[in-house]
């Protein structure tokens, strides 16, 4: 029931194993690329050692500080001086550190000098330079001596920082991350990223939402709680007008935080923030504007002229259904609400121009928001269908957290976080308190009905398809160990029914059944020759009878549209049984055997996955016991008819009748062992398809509806084969077995095979998928239902396996 988890931690170990051998053979090719060019790189830290006073510092401790040029008797003579003084090493590093006598005086020479050579007074000029710390210095250069330390201090202090505020982020970003994969709030951490980021970029604190009361609008960024950007002034003036509803901003600044990237930017760019990479989006500022939206207030567009609009606009506004009784429900000026709703679709264009203006400079934007569905959003899709994303039906954020909030803790499941977002709808994790999930769905609904958002959404008891997830696979190592969820869609679960569609359909596959109920009677060589006369008395303008031929064909016809009868109300009888509430069915047409099959969808889920099971099981098992009734005592009146009747029957072709092992064999047991035989030295060549056995119309009814409703039970799409397999396996191994089945349908029916071909093809086109989920997809099916579908199962691949 679930997918082999081994194969996938294995999977995983080899990614992690080939990702560390790529990256110490990385580490290698960078140390051996550094070796190649030392001389390069040993002539860059040559350059950065004479240009950093720091560097030149530092290297005096190792005595290795001269500079390019400079006099080796100078730097020899500098050195004894200091070894003759006994100077520590800290003290010629205060020296050093210290401003030089030269570049404060001139240099100092004696009165008896005589004429020497450059080389000399150069000497000489700098020995006083190395004796001034003995000298007391001046008031002014003991405070430049003190700036230069303070300076030195200054700049250490402010490495520390920023290593410490390094150290800080990465410690923050390690406990985002474990506080997403636990599905605890991650609010608080951004926000702290967010600050410590900009204060590595130097930029003023972002803006957050504080909880004190407002002030006077003269205080208006403390009032709402918001510091304006200082390159939106637009943003500032909005907020003057009215403060910030620090929920909605919140509701809003969580919806952004949870949407995939690719969402992200279109959210972003809706509201004038648009930037090419997420990471330059301020989501503060982004939901601070939704919520303005949400005020009608659209002053962060900018210089955006003012809507002016007609009377007659208004008045048109006010003639929308419901508009007058809302308004005089919530006493509300109508003018007023109109004026806004004109408003919120004037900048609602606007806006929409921004953003097309925006994605012109990003072309691969569409073929990015194609490709980031998010991993979950994928599984959802593949596993439930359409019907569970109905578009407008989704259920707010709002609404959801009211569900986990309220409704939820007393219906006895118990949340362990908030609701994660998927296409359609969300899904909870919790654990369910009560004892089956049948109890916590009727717990769910009773509280729903009490509560505000009461026929706003519907919610389903299912296994947690996200199991196999990445960030789950570290901590679920073991299939099944994840709790079930909470599936969150919208009220109206179900397939939309179209009525004209299918009613057409259903009178051409009536059609095509009575085509079906006339063809075996043509096989008949004398009741072909006498449809063949009145056929040309009807080419010559003459009159011709050929009502006959439809006296004949009508007990046929009658029996075989019976059946499928008899499959409809076993379906039926169990809905009305468990309360569910079904469509009309849709006879679906065939060239070959009259009837496709029956489609049934539901308008409302099934209550667990055993009333799926007993409706799905119904009509095929219904209509499998009818056919071989029929089949029986079909053959019956074959045997016992008289000669004058036998030569009416209609007949089918041996190839046909040797096409199901079930039917064939009751056909050779009521009529005898070898009535299928293979006439000798026509087995292998087209002989065969030309030799007919004439049965009576009841026997054939029940031969075609046989093959029929075995065909309804291979477990593929959205068939009733497909339901029962849903409901004993997981969704997705049913999809998978249904894949299989799909394969070896095709590989038949290009083998030679019409009817399976015919089929595989009406599967492909009309019932691909999986059915609508149960309310509590949970609980598994009893044993005796496993056994039933397993008998039922080998019927149908008797009925569909030729004779060997």
């Amino acid at each position: 029931k679930h997918y082999s988890v081994e194969a996938l931690i294995q999977l995983r170990i080899g990614m992690r194993l080939t990702t560390r051998i790529v990256w110490l053979g990385a580490a290698a090719l960078v140390i051996g690329g550094s070796l190649a060019f030392a001389p390069h790189s040993s002539i860059s830290v040559k350059r950065h050692l004479d240009t950093s006073p720091r560097s030149s510092s530092l290297l005096f401790f190792f005595n290795r500080n001269k500079q390019d040029g400079e006099d080796k008797d100078t730097i020899t003579e500098e050195n004894e001086r200091k070894e003759d003084g006994k100077q520590p090493f800290f003290a010629r590093f205060l020296e050093r550190m210290q401003p030089t006598e030269q570049a404060e005086k001139p240099a100092e020479t004696t009165t008896n000098e005589t004429s020497s050579s450059h080389a000399t007074e150069q000497k000489e000029s700098k020995v006083p330079a190395l004796e001034a710390p003995k000298k007391e210095k001046t008031p002014l250069e003991k405070a430049q001596a003190m700036r230069a330390q303070a300076e030195r201090m200054r700049l250490e202090a402010e490495r520390m920082d920023a290593q410490l505020t390094l150290d800080k982020i990465e410690r923050l970003e390690v406990e985002l991350k474990q506080a997403k994969k636990k599905g605890e709030s991650v609010e608080e951490l951004q926000r702290e990223m967010e600050a410590l980021q900009a204060k590595m970029r130097g930029e003023a604190p972002k803006p957050i939402i504080a909880s004190s009361t407002p002030s006077p609008k003269s205080e208006t960024a403390s009032a709402t709680g918001v510091t304006a950007s200082p390159t939106d002034s637009t943003t500032t003036s909005s907020t003057d007008a009215q403060p910030v509803d620090e929920k909605i901003f919140q509701e809003k600044l969580d919806e952004y935080e949870k949407a995939p990237d690719v969402m992200k930017l279109v959210i972003a760019g809706s509201v004038g923030l648009y930037s090419p990479d997420v990471k330059d989006v301020n989501a503060t500022e982004v939901a601070l504007r939704l919520e303005m939206m949400q005020r009608s207030d659209y002053s962060f567009l900018g210089d955006v002229p003012e809507p002016v609009f007609s009377q007659e606009e208004i008045e048109k506004t006010k003639s929308y259904p419901l508009f007058r009784a809302t308004c005089k429900l919530e006493g509300k000026d109508e003018d007023e609400v109109a004026r806004a709703v004109l408003e919120g679709q004037y900048y609602s264009k606007i806006m929409q121009k921004q953003l097309e203006s925006s994605l012109e400079d990003n072309p691969f934007f569409q073929i990015e928001l194609m490709s980031n569905f998010t991993e979950l959003d994928g599984m959802a899709e593949s596993l439930f269908p359409n019907a569970c994303r109905k578009e407008g039906e989704t259920p707010t954020m709002a609404q959801a957290n009211i569900l986990v909030a309220d409704v939820l803790p007393k219906a006895g499941f118990n949340p362990s976080g908030k609701p994660e977002p998927i296409e359609g709808g969300y899904i909870i994790r919790g654990t369910n308190k009560l004892d089956n999930g049948d109890a916590l769905i009727e717990s769910i609904d009773e509280k729903l009905q009490k509560s505000s958002i009461g026929g706003k959404m519907s919610v389903f008891y299912i296994n947690d398809f996200t199991v196999f997830t990445e960030d789950q696979l570290e901590t679920n190592l073991k299939p099944g160990v994840a709790d079930p969820i909470l599936l969150v869609t919208g009220p109206n679960v179900y397939r939309e029914p179209r009525r004209l569609l299918y009613s057409a359909v259903s009178a051409f596959g009536i059609a095509t059944s009575w085509y079906l109920s006339i063809y075996p009677f043509l096989l008949n060589p004398d009741l072909m020759k006498r449809a063949e006369e009145q056929m040309s008395l009807a080419d010559a303008s003459m009159a011709y009878d050929l009502t006959w031929l439809t006296d004949l064909s009508l007990p046929l016809f009658l029996t075989f549209m019976g059946i499928q009868l008899t499959h409809e109300i076993g379906h039926r009888a169990v809905a009305a049984a468990y309360g569910m509430n079904i469509t009309v069915p849709t006879f679906v047409p065939s060239l070959i055997t009259g009837i496709t099959s029956t489609v049934t969808t539901f308008k409302s889920p099934p209550k667990n996955r055993e009333a799926m099971f007993d409706f799905a099981i119904a009509g095929p098992f219904a209509g499998i016991i009818a056919s071989v009734v029929a089949l029986y005592f079909g053959l019956q009146f074959t045997l016992y008819s008289t000669a004058e009747a036998a030569a009416q029957f209609p007949a089918l072709p041996l190839e046909i009748l040797r096409q199901s092992t079930l039917g064939g064999g009751i056909i050779e047991y009521m009529l005898g062992a070898g009535a299928l035989a293979v006439p000798g030295g026509s087995e292998g060549t087209s002989a065969i398809s030309s030799i007919t056995i004439p049965l009576h119309p009841v026997a054939i009814a029940g031969y075609i509806s046989l093959i029929v409703n075995a065909l309804a039970l291979l477990p593929i799409g959205t068939t009733d084969g497909g339901r029962i397999a849903m409901t004993l396996f997981s969704r997705g191994a049913k999809l998978l077995v249904s894949q299989l089945f799909l394969i070896v349908l095709f590989t038949l029916g290009i083998l030679g095979s019409d009817l399976f071909l015919f089929y595989f093809s009406f599967l492909i086109f009309f019932q691909q998928g999986n059915e609508i989920p149960s309310r509590n997809e949970v609980d598994e099916v009893s044993f005796s239902r496993v056994l039933l579908a397993t008998g039922a199962g080998v019927v149908s691949l008797l009925a569909l396996i030729p004779i060997s």
